[in-house]
Parts: C-alpha cells; sequence; structure tokens
C-alpha cells in the first residue's frame, strides 16, 4: 500500500511540475528579463503547501520534522549553491528542469543528468570527505521539530500570499499545454508534504545519489525515479508539447559540464535545488536554505552578466 501511494504521488508530482514549468533558472531569468514574480510565487506556494501538510502530520504525531536532518550554513553549503547555480546556468536548466526538457524530448538534457550521476557516483559519502577533504558536519534538526503551530501558521500565511498574488496576477489562466500555476504549485506541494511521510529522500538528485551510492534501497529509488519521469511524460504527451531534438554539439558540450558542477554542488550542499526547495525551505534546514540563496543569487548575477554581455536584439 505504502509502495503504491508513494508511486502514485511521485507520477503526480512528475506530471504537475510539467504542467506548471518547475524551474529555477526560468523563474530567475522571468525576474530580471520581464520584471515578473510569478514562478517565485509558484515556488512560495509550493514550499508552504509542504510546510502546512508536514504541520499537520506533526500535529497527529507522525514527526515529520524529525525525518531529515541539515546542517549548519557553513562554507560548503554556500559554494555547493554557487556551483550548482553556474552548473545550470552552463546546462541551460535547473535539476527540475533538465529532467521536464528530456520528457519533452531534448535528448541533450541526458548528458547533464548523465554527468551528475558521474559526479555522485565518483563523490559519494565513503570518498567524498578524502577527495574534497570535507570537514565533519554536527547534524541539525529542523526548527520546526515539535512546533505544529509554528508551521501551520508559517506556512499557512506565506501560502496565502503566494496564492492571492498568483491569483490577482493569473487567475486561473492556464498556459499552453499547461495548468494553472495556482493548482500545480499547490498540489506539487501538497504531494511532496505527504511524501515525507513515506519517502523522505523522494526528490531526484537524492534518488540519483541512492543509485550511484549503490545503496540497499536503490532498485526502490530506480522505481521512484521512473514514476517521476512517467508523469512528466504523460502530462507532455496530452499536453501535445513533445518534440525530439537531438541537440547540437554546442549543446551537448554544455550540458556535460554543466552537469558536472551541479554534481558537485549537490555533494557540498548536500542536495540539488529540488532538495533545497521541497526540503530545505519547509523543513528550514540552514544548509539548505543557504544553498538555496547563493544558487538563486549566482543565477542571478550569471544571467545579469549574460544580459549586459548580450545587448537585446542581438
Amino acid at each position: 500500500m505504502t509502495v503504491a501511494l508513494t508511486t502514485a504521488l511521485m507520477f503526480l508530482i512528475g506530471y504537475a511540475s510539467q504542467r506548471a514549468g518547475v524551474c529555477m533558472v526560468r523563474a530567475v531569468r522571468e525576474v530580471i528579463e520581464r520584471r515578473r514574480v510569478h514562478r517565485l510565487a509558484g515556488f512560495a506556494l509550493a514550499a508552504s503547501a509542504a510546510m502546512v501538510v508536514m504541520g499537520l502530520a506533526e500535529w497527529l504525531g507522525a514527526n515529520p520534522f524529525m525525518t531529515i536532518l541539515g546542517t549548519a550554513p557553513d562554507w560548503l553549503a554556500l559554494a555547493g549553491g554557487v556551483l550548482f547555480g553556474l552548473g545550470s546556468i552552463l546546462a541551460g536548466n535547473c535539476a527540475m528542469g533538465l529532467l521536464a526538457g528530456l520528457t519533452q524530448g531534448e535528448l541533450w538534457r541526458a548528458g547533464s543528468i548523465a554527468a551528475m550521476f558521474i559526479a555522485a557516483l565518483l563523490l559519494g559519502p565513503g570518498m567524498s570527505s578524502a577527495a574534497l577533504m570535507l570537514p565533519a558536519r554536527a547534524p541539525v534538526s529542523s526548527p520546526l521539530t515539535g512546533h505544529e503551530v509554528l508551521a501551520l501558521t508559517l506556512g499557512g500565511t506565506v501560502g496565502a500570499a503566494a496564492a492571492t498574488y498568483l491569483y490577482r496576477r493569473l487567475g486561473w489562466h492556464r498556459p499552453k499545454g499547461g495548468w494553472s500555476p495556482l493548482i500545480a504549485m499547490g498540489v506539487v506541494g501538497t504531494a511532496s508534504g505527504l511524501l515525507f511521510a513515506l519517502d523522505r529522500q523522494w526528490v531526484y538528485t537524492s534518488r540519483i545519489a541512492e543509485i550511484a551510492y549503490g545503496r540497499s534501497w536503490a532498485l526502490g529509488a530506480a522505481f521512484g525515479l521512473a514514476a517521476l519521469i512517467a508523469g512528466m511524460t504523460a502530462a507532455t504527451v496530452i499536453g501535445g508539447t513533445f518534440k525530439l531534438r537531438a541537440g547540437t554539439a554546442r549543446q551537448w558540450l554544455s550540458a556535460l559540464p554543466g552537469g558536472l558542477l551541479m554534481g558537485i554542488g549537490a555533494t557540498l550542499v548536500p542536495g540539488g535545488n529540488d532538495a533545497m526547495l521541497f526540503t530545505g525551505v519547509p523543513l528550514l534546514l540552514p544548509n539548505l536554505l543557504a544553498g538555496y540563496a547563493s544558487f538563486a543569487a549566482t543565477l542571478a548575477l550569471a544571467l545579469l552578466i549574460r544580459r549586459q554581455a548580450v545587448p537585446m536584439g542581438a
């Protein structure tokens, strides 16, 4: 029953995230180029919905805020966010965006995902400390542990503000081949919150790491990842947005080093931007919040520099 429910939730997240166009690179580009924060508001809605669901679970005695431990917001988390941001710029998408692009037929995105896997394989838990000389990091629990009222209040307030903003700006508007951001991001956040009670490592960059590390539950990780991909693929087919493209040599040459940087960055934080958003923000884990902030700042700075270097209309 648990496996079936986990698989269904993974499929639902894949479907909804594809329909919503979940990608931090696109969100930051939207802010810089169009002066709009619609996608960022969608991310806030998803994270706060997850926090509310976990707050309810905490109130019922499930203790979801103890499922994953973080660390202090040290230089490793900051450096990891920077590297992940630079890798995302090279690859052209963040972690979720890469998977979404691949299921839309952009084959060169597979190069970035494969490179992330290789980085995880080479810098696994048994090697990263020696290879990167990483210092020991004491675990830190979520500050929301045992504070379900705070989680419900904070998540509810942020979620209501984000939902109100999206409704006033977009209403129930559905982009071509998509869902209303209100519905899609609400579904993604709610489903991710429920998953914490069933599968704490559901985010797909964590799945890649589990498979690379050869852990005993790697088969389950592959199964969950397959469900996420199936959901994205179904959304692409139903939305009519699939178009097979092999990609140019330049796109492949950017995809590979981009994926490697993303994999190294995810090792340092530790966690990719999907973990930062769907784990770090709802749980308020210090290292993931720091990594997410440096990741977003790196994206913004890189896109601003690129915009200045390439004049509009060029």
